[in-house]
């Protein structure tokens, strides 16, 4: 702990710096959807809401849920002015913090569970493409840009790779639901495909003048995409 230095902010508080008096940072992330904060819950992680979004930016501060508290004595500072430096004003200053080693843990806890729920979210992908399949290779999913409003919509965030975006149909009145229709990405080896899709979407899936089926085409190497 050694290596710590504590800066005087106003009479009542002092934050604990690194040696070059850089903040000892909290392991901070800008957003957490509710799929990985809940993941994040079950690997021991709290997630605190800071920031007003006008003064400071609003960001989510983590640490574990059984946070170590530790005491740090370290020489404390003040930033003079005038001189514009740092200045020694006590040789020995001891308060209790947070233990500040905690930062590489959730770190790597958080990292852990980010590609956990990919991987999780990848197979609720492909199961229910599957499910709606018509064709074995193309299918329709509702998805959402926002799961805290409609928690029941795949997530776009983690849309799988291995899989093309056909075309998307929005869905009436709203700003963050739609339904896509994917193909999975193949090499067909400049053979003609054909794709079976329900009639409310064979018009978005063809294009105007036929130039979105044709794109698709190009991009899985067909020479042709036959839609019934």
């Amino acid at each position: 702990m050694s290596n710590y230095k504590w800066v005087k902010l106003d009479d009542m508080y002092a934050e604990l710096c690194k040696e070059d008096f850089s903040s000892v940072s909290s392991f901070e992330v800008n957003e957490i959807n509710p799929l990985l904060m809940k993941k994040l819950e079950e690997n021991g992680i709290d997630s605190d809401l800071e920031g007003d979004g006008f003064l400071e930016p609003c960001r989510y501060v983590l640490t574990t849920f059984d946070t170590k508290i530790v005491e740090i004595t370290a020489p404390l500072y003040e930033f003079d002015l005038k001189i514009g430096d740092y200045v020694l004003i006590s040789e020995s200053y001891t308060e209790e913090v947070n233990d500040p080693n905690e930062y590489k843990l959730v770190k790597s806890i958080y990292f852990r569970c980010c590609q956990e729920v990919a991987t999780e979210q990848s197979k609720v992908f492909e199961k229910e493409f599957m499910e709606k399949s018509l064709d074995g290779i193309s299918s329709f999913i509702k998805i959402s840009s926002n799961p805290d409003r409609q928690p029941n919509y795949f997530y776009e965030q983690y849309i799988p790779t291995g899989y093309i975006k056909v075309c998307e149909k929005n869905i009436a009145f709203t700003r963050d639901m739609h339904d896509v229709v994917f193909i999975k990405n193949m090499d067909a080896k400049g053979k003609v495909v054909t794709i079976k899709v329900p009639d409310l979407y064979k018009g978005l899936v063809i294009g105007k003048g036929g130039e979105n089926i044709k794109r698709i085409a190009k991009l899985i190497n067909a020479k042709r995409i036959n839609v019934i």
